[in-house]
Order: structure tokens, then C-alpha cells, then sequence
């Protein structure tokens, strides 16, 4: 691949990236004004009452398991065993851009919650969280955390079939995460919404940053 055929490269993934960013930013911002406004009843509510009336004992205790995941033990957990692989690999960047990217969601939901305060639902809730709801804390950070390890094992693999079957299993993980927070009764779908908007604009500042091996 020639210079030229680089740029040209480079040029249209910068340009994906700024349309991906603007467009989760524009759905957090869509859904953080209807917070501030408190608009959002006709739209969480239905949603809530179907998916409260999927509750099963044995659903309950997949969602508890799926749940988990995107708790601060589960991402823990799941970082260690990342850093470990990649420090064996040598892929010492890659594992520091690993870390930034999951802290940095992190600190950025905590920000978040805090400014806009929003009270957890009370409707039948299936286990206590403490905290405030929006935006999803397991959303956000579960989204940033998986997307960065889906990416970096799409760099690392050549088959294009494999890339493909990483992806499906980034979105469904996190899709199911999600979905596992409102079943619970801990957060409303416009939590868990926001919380992949904010994770997924997040995300992609950080691949950018590690594609043009920015400095941190």
C-alpha cells in the first residue's frame, strides 16, 4: 500500500469517526435535554412494563449473570485477564490505551450521574443499586470496555469472517448488559440508551487516538 492509498485510508476513517461521534453525542444530548425537562415517562414506562412482564425465575437468574459483567468486579476482572494477554503479546500500548479507555468512562459516568441527579425507577426493582440512574453506569463502561477489546482483536486477527463474528459478539454482550439493567429495575431505557451514547462517543475519541498513536 502506497502513501497515497494511506491517506486516502486514514482520510475516510477520520471521517467515520467524526460522523459516529456526532451522532452518538446527538442521541445523549437528545435524551439528557428530555431528563432535564422530565419528558421522558411516555417513553421509558411502556418499555418497562414489557420487559417486567418477560420476568421468568430462571430469565432472572441469566439477567443477574449477564448483569454482572458490566459491574465494577466483572470489568475488573475481565482488564486483568486482558492486560495479562496483551503484556504477553507485547502490546503495551495497546493495554495502557486499554486502561484509559475504561477509566475514562468511567470517571466520565460518574461526572454524569452527578450533574444530572437522576433518581433510580422504583418500579418492582429486582436488586438495590445505590447511586444515581442516568446516564447506565454498566451501559457506558461496558460499552467503552468491550468495543475497545472487540477492536483491538479485530486488528489482531486477519480473517474477515472472524472480525464479523467478534463484532455480532461486542453488540450482543453489550445489548444484553443493557437489557439486564432495566429487567433488574435499576434503570430506565433512556438510561441504558444514553449510557451507549456517551460509551460509544467515548469509545471512538479513544480508537482515533489510538489509531494516530496520540501520546498519553
Amino acid at each position: 500500500m502506497n502513501k497515497e492509498e494511506q491517506e486516502t485510508i486514514s482520510k475516510t476513517f477520520i471521517m467515520y469517526s467524526i460522523l459516529m461521534i456526532g451522532a452518538f453525542s446527538f442521541i445523549f444530548i437528545e435524551f439528557a435535554d428530555e431528563v432535564i425537562e422530565m419528558e421522558l415517562r411516555s417513553f421509558d414506562t411502556p418499555i418497562i412494563h414489557y420487559i417486567h412482564g418477560l420476568r421468568t425465575p430462571m430469565l432472572g437468574q441469566f439477567m443477574s449473570a449477564i448483569t454482572s459483567i458490566g459491574s465494577i468486579t466483572g470489568i475488573m476482572i475481565g482488564m486483568s485477564i486482558a492486560l495479562i494477554l496483551l503484556y504477553i503479546n507485547r502490546k503495551w500500548r495497546e493495554g495502557l490505551f486499554l486502561i484509559v479507555t475504561v477509566s475514562g468512562a468511567s470517571l466520565l459516568n460518574y461526572f454524569l450521574k452527578w450533574m444530572f441527579k437522576r433518581d433510580r425507577p422504583t418500579l418492582n426493582p429486582l436488586i438495590v443499586e445505590d447511586g444515581y440512574s442516568f446516564p447506565s453506569g454498566h451501559s457506558m463502561v461496558s460499552f467503552s470496555f468491550i468495543g475497545i477489546l472487540a477492536y483491538l482483536l479485530t486488528i489482531m486477527v486477519k480473517h474477515n469472517a472472524l472480525k464479523l463474528l467478534i463484532m455480532v459478539s461486542f453488540l450482543i454482550i453489550v445489548f444484553l448488559i443493557g437489557l439486564s439493567r432495566i429487567y433488574l429495575g435499576v434503570h430506565y431505557p433512556s438510561d441504558v440508551i444514553a449510557g451507549f451514547a456517551a460509551g460509544g462517543a467515548w469509545l471512538v475519541i479513544c480508537i482515533v487516538a489510538l489509531k494516530f498513536k496520540v501520546k498519553i
